[in-house]
């Protein structure tokens, strides 16, 4: 997967969030395969230290020739739910 990055934030990096993201790459770079690069980025909002839920979000951004990118983003408190609305928020931008 040369053309997925991973980038973690303050997410801590587990082998089973990691396989999520690269089932979900492998389907939207399967849909695109122009792509020339898929950007999946991790942010907390609020840690689990303040009140409240602790939320994150999930960036996923689609990279491709001609300055055609794809965003998207999702905030919630399930961090695998999130990788999968986002791949369903981004495949439904195929034309």
């Amino acid at each position: 997967m040369d053309k997925l990055v991973i980038e973690w934030g303050k997410l801590e990096r587990t082998e089973a969030i990691e396989a999520s993201v690269k089932e979900k790459a492998t389907k939207v770079l399967k849909f695109f395969p122009e792509a020339t690069k898929l950007i999946v980025s991790f942010q907390i909002i609020n840690p689990v230290s303040s009140s409240g839920k602790a939320m994150q979000k999930v960036s996923m951004e689609l990279r491709k020739p001609n300055k055609q990118d794809l965003r998207v983003s999702k905030e919630g408190s399930d961090t695998y739910g999130l990788i999968a609305e986002a791949e369903k928020a981004l495949l439904s931008q195929k034309s």
